[in-house]
């Protein structure tokens, strides 16, 4: 069994950071790092882009941060029962080394299930947080595994992987196709085609997720009327809206609101 001993997701520093353990780590520490920040490995400080991972083992002197400000990042502290304590090994997860998997986000959406699971007080609450765990770390082996395969075109990977991040940050700002990979100086064809095999899916899904990521958000925790949170998301109409939600999520914002509460 995996034993959670500590989570959070989307967490904050507002100032430049600089976290250091004063004793080495009990337990397993994976952090998957949003800004671009800064760790030290062998006694050497190392940058490390924005949505890249590492895992801490047991023992570890940890030492991380970002000159910055808004530093940004999930994490999970984690044990390994005896039973799969060669997990990571088999899965091929290295530990103390800069990990970049294809799908960043998908891993940060499970930490935040982890999170909701760790606060929660279901009876199998344990049960239920090594069966995230185990999902969380065979999806971090397959990303990794699929980012390997990206093979040559791993130089643009870092580029996208920042404008995917700028996408799900501000859903609700007006881009195109053409506009985004005349950014990246590259041909409307060959954006598309890279953007597909770096995350499995076309750059327009992803701005059409991201908005009804932030529109779940806000009819699940706000009073605000279906057309303000329309006009919030980036929908030129609130009957745009109601369309595409429906199409995506088989529910109108109103019954979604109503089963979310």
């Amino acid at each position: 069994m995996i034993r959670v001993n500590g989570c959070g997701h989307d967490s904050h520093h507002k100032k430049p950071c600089n976290v250091k353990y004063h004793q080495a780590s009990p337990d397993y520490l994976f952090l998957l790092i949003k800004r671009d920040a800064w760790v030290v490995l062998d006694n050497k400080k190392q940058e490390v882009p924005a949505n890249s991972c590492i895992c801490f083992p047991p023992g570890s002197d940890i030492h991380y941060g970002c000159d910055t400000p808004d530093y940004n990042d999930d994490w999970l502290h984690f044990l390994l029962s005896p039973d799969c304590i060669d997990l990571l090994d088999r899965l091929e997860i290295p530990v103390c080394t800069p990990l970049f998997p294809r799908n960043f986000h998908k891993l940060s959406e499970y930490v935040r299930m982890i999170t909701d699971a760790f606060l929660s007080s279901v009876k199998m609450r344990d049960e239920i947080l090594d069966s995230f765990m185990k999902l969380f770390l065979y999806t971090v082996s397959e990303e990794l595994a699929a980012f390997s395969r990206i093979g040559a075109d791993q130089k643009y990977y870092a580029a996208f992987s920042a404008l995917r991040t700028e996408i799900y940050n501000s859903p609700s700002l007006k881009r195109t196709v053409p506009g985004m990979a005349d950014a990246l100086w590259l041909s409307c064809s060959h954006f598309q085609h890279l953007y597909k095999k770096f995350f499995g899916c076309s750059c327009q899904q992803d701005m059409i997720a991201a908005r009804l990521k932030l529109a779940k958000h806000y009819l699940s925790t706000s009073e605000m009327s279906i057309q303000n949170i329309a006009d919030l998301c980036g929908y030129e109409s609130e009957i745009h809206f109601m369309r595409q939600f429906k199409k995506y999520e088989e529910n109108t914002p109103t019954q979604f609101r109503k089963q979310n509460r």
